[in-house]
């Protein structure tokens, strides 16, 4: 029963809009002249991949608000699917430029709204004159995520430790943490260590493994959620990282000491030193077995067919992620068509009510949906044994690369800066293909190319 808006958010990952929907219409006459509840209905509608619907919303915001209101993520990542740049960039000047938007409003809109957008030559042009300490942080660790974007990780990634990583970053930052004990790259290594996700994701978790296992080579005892995935790094790599560790003046662990850190520090603190640390097989699954029987059903209904899984939206997520995900309808080419391909339908939220809701979902013979109860851990087990994997960049899609798997990650033109800013391979997985949209939004063109790299994949 939803009595408050916070109660929304469960509701909203479940993907139960409907249920979400008749609640801020029961708001409406209380709430319906407020900009909180104006903005709910846009991520709503988000959620529903109604996204014209929100951006309308969003625009009815930006003109009426006269506060800084977080409705420019909603906004700009919205526009980043439609493919619609220019006219959320002409949202953010416009917002910006009203004469009752306080300063700083106006500032934050521009760091957010020209990074989300792909406009880091202005986002680096920007200056931290006169701006509160906070504020400083957020343009600063921006500038290393667009840095990294237009020129590589190694030009960005020290500032992006140093306003993002760092403890001063996390006081900043992050002042309900608390602090002690926090791990952010000191020599002295101790000899435990916990990795807790703190503003991150098990997409992050999983893609800095890699550097788990760096410090286990140098004798660290770490303790992350080993229910999900098991670090095991090669022999050979192991060696090699002990010898990069030590030579930048890292040192074993003496005593018992133990702290904590997260995954964005793993990344910010050892790439440096270590870069991608890549490998194409550095996890396994944590109980392999627990999906003997799903993975006896697929293939047995596959009949000797190539068996691939597919995630392709997190719009069900609690993170602006309309950018990089596509709707069902941008999948009808992929999936109408590969008649050698049985596919593993593995996606949630609302966006797999929608796909229940298709009579394709029932044909057994083509596809498999899998039950709202197997765990993110099982999930990476099954990932393991098909043949192949399709996502959009999530955390799925870290499982397939950590696992070695044959996969492909569909991008959008603006993408996140880990993957930078060109080229269909990246350093992090091996066995990864990157596929682009060449213009913002261009799904069509993404889901054609998907469809011709099946198809020579049978040849």
């Amino acid at each position: 029963m939803l009595e408050h808006y916070d109660d929304l958010y469960p509701k909203l990952y479940a993907g139960d809009v409907e249920e979400c929907s008749r609640f801020l219409e029961e708001r409406r006459a209380v709430d319906g002249n407020t900009a909180e509840y104006w903005h709910w209905r846009a991520i709503v509608h988000l959620r529903a991949g109604q996204f014209h619907q929100a951006l309308d919303i969003c625009f009815m915001l930006t003109r009426l608000s006269d506060t800084f209101a977080f409705h420019v993520h909603c906004m700009c990542d919205v526009a980043g699917h439609l493919g619609l740049k220019e006219v959320a960039l002409a949202g953010v000047e416009s917002f910006a430029r009203k004469a009752s938007t306080p300063e700083i409003a106006a500032f934050l809109w521009r760091v957010y709204g020209w990074h989300y957008l792909g406009d880091d030559e202005r986002v680096l042009e920007l200056t931290a004159d006169g701006i509160d300490e906070h504020s400083v942080f957020v343009l600063s660790h921006h500038q290393a995520r667009s840095r990294m974007r237009l020129h590589g990780i190694a030009d960005g990634v020290e500032a992006m430790h140093r306003y993002w990583s760092s403890d001063e970053a996390r006081r900043v930052l992050f002042p309900h943490v608390n602090r002690e004990g926090y791990w952010t790259g000191q020599r002295a290594l101790p000899a435990r260590l916990s990795v807790r996700l703190i503003a991150s994701g098990f997409g992050d978790l999983v893609n800095w493994a890699r550097y788990i296992g760096a410090l286990q080579a140098m004798g660290v005892d770490v303790d992350y959620d080993s229910d999900l995935f098991r670090v095991t790094t090669p022999q050979s790599d192991q060696a090699d990282f002990v010898r990069a560790m030590q030579a930048a003046g890292f040192t074993q662990p003496t005593g018992d000491g133990a702290m904590w850190t997260d995954p964005f520090t793993l990344f910010t603190a050892l790439f440096p030193v270590l870069g991608h640390a890549a490998s194409h097989r550095y996890i396994e699954p944590a109980d392999p077995s627990s999906v003997d029987a799903v993975i006896d059903r697929i293939w047995h209904r596959a009949r000797g067919r190539r068996c691939i899984g597919v995630f392709w939206s997190s719009c069900e997520s609690a993170n602006n992620f309309a950018s990089r995900s596509l709707t069902l309808p941008d999948l009808d080419p992929l999936f109408d068509s590969l008649s050698d391909v049985y596919w593993v339908v593995m996606q949630r939220g609302f966006e797999r009510r929608r796909w229940l809701n298709d009579p394709r979902s029932a044909d057994l013979d083509r596809f498999t949906t899998l039950d709202l109860d197997m765990t993110l851990g099982q999930s990476a087990a099954l990932i393991d044994r098909l043949d192949a994997f399709i996502g959009n960049d999530g955390g799925l899609t870290h499982f397939a690369g950590a696992l070695g798997k044959r996969s492909y990650l569909f991008l959008n033109h603006v993408a996140e800066w880990r993957y930078e800013r060109e080229g269909s391979a990246t350093a992090w997985y091996p066995n990864m293909r990157l596929v682009r949209a060449r213009e913002l939004g261009a799904w069509g063109d993404v889901v054609g190319t998907l469809q011709r790299s099946l198809g020579a994949d049978a040849r």
